[in-house]
């Protein structure tokens, strides 16, 4: 039987609350990719698809690679070394590479989703809040990353049902336009008709 400590029981209930706290965000982002599925494929918002589903896969590895993070730069260091080792001698990474060297990639995972949700800001700037540097110890760090993406997604929706809104108006007016446009011709041919016959 294993018998944990208070500090490692503590740590476990919140890795467990914190993915499912990612997966419920991941659960959102893919219903938005399913609901407005022709937006996301669209110039303006393909980059962003990718910017926020790379948030939250980074946010959701580094939540397993939080825990004894001591983020001392000398442990950074050696771990980092030893993954690139690793990389270089099995030409493989798996998730026991990862939490084995999770001093460096904890950082790797929360820097990736942090440079995804600068560049949501950057470019969606009244959807996605600016990243705010500072010193963050590692669970600030993964809370405060995704405290950014919650945002960004649950914003994204009513501009996509706007303009998803907008675009249907656009094609009903046209298909008014339209069926008004073949009426016209249709009255057209028959007077033109019935000219010919006198």
């Amino acid at each position: 039987m294993v018998v944990l400590t208070k500090e490692q029981e503590l740590h476990l209930q919140w890795a467990i609350s914190i993915r499912a706290r990612n997966q419920l965000c991941s659960l959102n982002l893919l219903a938005l990719f399913e609901e407005y599925e022709e937006q996301w494929k669209t110039k303006k918002f393909a980059r962003a698809a990718q910017d926020l589903s790379a948030a939250a896969f980074s946010l959701w590895r580094a939540a397993f690679l939080a825990g004894g993070k001591t983020s001392k730069r000398g442990a950074v260091f050696d771990h980092g070394r030893e993954f690139l080792k690793k990389v270089i001698e099995d030409n493989s990474i798996s998730y026991l590479q990862d939490k084995n060297s999770q001093e460096w990639t904890f950082n790797y995972y929360t820097r990736n989703a942090r440079s995804s949700l600068q560049v949501l800001a950057k470019y969606w700037p009244n959807i996605a809040p600016p990243y705010e540097g500072q010193t963050r110890d590692p669970i600030d760090r993964w809370t405060y990353c995704q405290d950014l993406l919650d945002t960004a997604v649950r914003n994204f929706r009513p501009l996509l049902a706007a303009k998803k809104e907008t675009k249907e108006r656009s094609k009903q007016a046209s298909s008014v336009r339209s069926a008004a446009r073949k009426r016209r011709q249709l009255s057209r041919s028959i007077t033109l008709s019935k000219r010919k016959k006198l």
